[in-house]
């Protein structure tokens, strides 16, 4: 994740754990805050971010406000020191302070395995993928919902997982008689042919409706294979062999260590 940097940067970054990020400002600070409401934790302004902000910021008034409030240990005191960080920042409007507000306020009340389904949601834009796995797997815990094992069976197709995403749109299509399952189905065979879970539920299927599937797949396929990465792939395997041969092994390295990151 790329953050801007405003104001001068700290000499040591703020390492913020749940994004695995370095913040280097008081506006990465609040962008973080704002933008990801749903995965700052009920701690997450302490002692050890007041002592960044003072001793590497220069931002001491600030620090010994958030401080006088968390000794106070009066209840809602977070979302009070989260709208003082924000506030001090002056990277957000006031007007957007408010939607924030009103959004925190929220969060605060909802049940568990709403906020839960959310976090994962969040997880999932951050191509944060094994934690996104991870709440999905909490919310169905302790609420059985479709929705929720779509989202979750879909993370498990993003991190190449089809087995346990087969079981689980085969569960719903048991359960619902959806079709969007069904079609699901239908891609991992495509992606997968060594799951055939699909073939079971062949006579649930019309004829226009797998039609429809393989033109789907053939488009993806066929844009996937004239895009531009494919395309200077291509162009390196034509012109020298043995560069294509080092490129590969660069390129499957790097996609090894962003699979590893995400999961």
């Amino acid at each position: 994740m790329a953050l801007l940097l405003c104001n001068k940067g700290a000499r040591h970054p703020f390492y913020y754990e749940q994004l695995d990020i370095d913040l280097w400002s008081i506006q990465e600070l609040s962008y973080v805050i704002y933008k990801y409401p749903v995965i700052i934790p009920p701690d997450f302004v302490d002692h050890k971010l007041s002592s960044w902000l003072r001793d590497e910021l220069n931002m001491g008034i600030l620090a010994s406000k958030l401080e006088q409030f968390m000794n106070a240990g009066e209840d809602g005191n977070q979302e009070r020191l989260l709208l003082m960080i924000l506030r001090e920042s002056n990277y957000y409007t006031q007007a957007e302070i408010v939607r924030f507000e009103n959004e925190y306020k929220k969060l605060r009340n909802i049940e568990k395995h709403t906020f839960l389904n959310m976090l994962g949601d969040t997880y999932f834009r951050m191509e944060r993928y094994g934690k996104a796995i991870e709440s999905y797997e909490e919310s169905l815990f302790l609420k059985s919902d479709f929705n929720v094992q779509m989202k979750l069976a879909g993370t498990y197709v993003t991190v190449m997982q089809y087995q346990k995403a087969s079981d689980l749109y085969e569960e719903v299509f048991v359960s619902t008689g959806s079709e969007e399952p069904l079609r699901k189905l239908y891609f991992i065979c495509k992606l997968e042919p060594s799951i055939r879970t699909i073939e079971k539920y062949l006579d649930n299927i019309d004829t226009e409706s797998l039609a429809g599937w393989e033109l789907e797949y053939n488009n993806v396929q066929s844009a996937a294979e004239h895009g531009t990465r494919a395309g200077e792939i291509h162009d390196i395997y034509q012109k020298n062999r043995s560069a294509f041969r080092e490129h590969a092994k660069i390129m499957i390295l790097k996609w090894k260590r962003e699979y590893r990151a995400k999961i």
